[in-house]
């Protein structure tokens, strides 16, 4: 994913810097304060770069000069800035803008008691950005954690339109990287927990429930406020679990006996308590989930099972612990922004917990049925399957990120890249929607063909692992090439190409009746097919089309 960086000053450096975090080349056009006619210019260089994200990387003393100083002059000027990035967002589908907030120190003589155009000017940027629905590069806040003297060098400023200090570059460098491997990949799915000393002070079995540290204002107020922060990434759709050496009875004691608890019970796809080797229970719990052990992040208080975890499952995500527990909400912070940075938000983000909940009352009820199907009837599962469009595509490119076990080709998607294959009529793209007797499983299914002609190429066949072994995907490709073949598409390839991990889709191909046409000695088979041909839609999965 190739990467632009423009700004309204010399970045060359911080080029390089961004180069050497993500191994990426990066596109720096020429010139000094070039960014906006760049932006605007569809025949720039920019737009032949091959760029997929364009970071717009913004330095607020120079960007207004002495128009900061007016208010009214001011916010015109950053008003038709945004104009020029909102229509190069929307014409430039396939390419996503990020935009940096203004930090504009306030350099005016001024009286006490009169108020700093600058402040509202760069308060009026950072709404009007969320306004227009761009990814934003949070400058000002990290210039507000460095502190101005540390983040710029006014040496290099005068010398050669360089505002950042190396301190500065490093950390706009790092923030770069953090947003691009945002968009590339998906983030993190489980945020797995330890309890004592870690979730309140003090070891529950030995203190009892009276004596943990835990309260809302004294000083166990930082194990609330730690507690808080969790819960509002299980909000955005993470995942939480408990991993913790201790006696079940003590554990739920504490996370539903405790008054000041803000997680409770109910807050957790799974709570294991007992004696055993966490990385053993990670493991276990992984398959519980369904997810990959490279989709967690585990949090413990002792370095010695955080070195055992780090040992015994190389891929969890172990941070260190705060030594200072009065650190453990800015800690929470930077493990949230770190694994679980979201761009935008999705309505199945929310409710992440929820559907493995509904997952787990079906896993029990499939004991009382010996026959595959009958259980399978029992679901009462309903598929509903539209169009990838506008309203959806944050989700479609989502999916791609997020999918790798049932994914014929892993191929990912930006959100930009998905938009321009909804609005485009070399493509069919079509998304599922899938809910059962037990609950929604959200959107959770997608195919992605280039068309021309009466031929159909496969692109992209994936669907969330929550939904295997269900037939879904078999009626879900029956949908599709009868879609297709309303269109005049007669002719169908596909493809599997191995990974380490989407042997699930192997077979697939081969069980919806595609003949295989090809091998490469890298494991890439090529399939095809001819329809209509005589396959039937499994009868345990009503479909609609909308």
């Amino acid at each position: 994913m190739p990467i632009a960086l423009l700004s309204n000053v010399t970045v060359t450096s911080l080029a390089m810097r961004v180069n050497t975090l993500t191994k990426e080349e990066v596109y720096c056009p020429h010139g000094y304060d070039t960014w906006l006619q760049e932006i605007s210019n569809p025949d720039s260089s920019l737009y032949a770069s091959g760029a997929d994200v364009a970071f717009a990387v913004l330095y607020g003393r120079s960007l207004l000069g002495d128009m900061a100083s007016d208010e009214h002059t001011a916010i015109d000027a950053l008003e038709k800035m945004a104009s020029i990035l909102k229509n190069a967002s929307e014409r430039h589908i396939g390419m996503t803008f990020v935009a940096s907030t203004l930090d504009i120190p306030d350099t005016a003589i001024r009286p006490l008691c009169s108020a700093s155009a600058r402040a509202r000017a760069a308060a009026y940027w950072r709404q009007v950005l969320e306004d227009i629905s761009l990814p934003v590069l949070d400058l000002s806040e990290m210039v507000s954690n460095i502190g101005r003297r540390n983040f710029y060098n006014e040496r290099v400023w005068y010398m050669g339109a360089m505002p950042f200090s190396k301190t500065g570059e490093e950390a706009i460098a790092s923030e770069i990287e953090t947003i691009w491997r945002a968009l590339r990949t998906a983030r993190k799915k489980c945020l797995a927990l330890d309890l004592d000393n870690t979730l309140w002070g003090g070891v529950i079995g030995e203190l009892g429930l009276d004596g943990i540290h835990l309260d809302k204002t004294g000083s166990g107020s930082r194990f609330y406020d730690f507690q808080k922060k969790i819960l509002e990434l299980k909000r955005s759709g993470v995942l939480l679990a408990v991993i913790s050496k201790n006696n079940m009875v003590d554990a739920l004691s504490g996370i539903d006996g405790h008054p000041d608890m803000v997680l409770r019970s109910c807050d957790f796809a799974a709570i294991m308590a007992n004696w055993k080797p966490k990385s053993q229970n990670l493991e276990s719990l992984a398959r519980s989930l369904n997810i990959g052990t490279d989709s967690f992040v585990f949090i413990d208080d002792n370095p010695m099972e955080r070195d055992t975890m780090r040992m015994a499952l190389p891929e969890v995500a172990v941070p260190n612990f705060p030594e200072d527990s009065s650190k453990l909400e800015s800690f929470m912070l930077d493990v949230a922004h770190r694994y679980f940075l979201q761009i935008k938000a999705t309505s199945e983000d929310a409710n992440k917990t929820e559907q493995y909940a509904a997952e787990a009352a079906r896993r029990e009820v499939r004991t009382e049925f010996q026959n595959r199907d009958d259980y399978l009837r029992s679901l009462e599962m309903k598929l509903v399957v539209e169009r990838v469009s506008e309203k959806n595509a944050l989700r479609a490119s989502q999916l791609t990120r997020k999918t790798n076990q049932f994914n014929l080709t892993t191929r990912r998607y930006t959100d930009g890249e998905m938009c321009a294959i909804a609005a485009s009529d070399e493509y069919r793209a079509y998304i599922g929607e899938l809910a059962d007797r037990y609950g929604d499983y959200g959107k959770i299914i997608l195919a992605i063909m280039r068309v021309s002609e009466d031929t159909a190429d496969v692109e992209a066949f994936l669907m969330s692992c929550r939904a295997m072994e269900r037939e879904v995907e078999t009626a879900f490709i029956r949908v599709v090439e009868n879609e297709l073949l309303k269109t005049g598409v007669r002719h169908i390839t596909a493809r599997y190409a191995p990974t380490e991990k989407n042997y699930p889709a192997a077979s697939f191909l081969k069980r919806a009746g595609y003949r295989k046409i090809s091998d490469a000695a890298d494991g890439t088979a090529l399939y095809a097919a001819d329809i209509p041909f005589n396959a039937a839609r499994p009868d345990m999965v009503k479909v609609e089309v909308r």
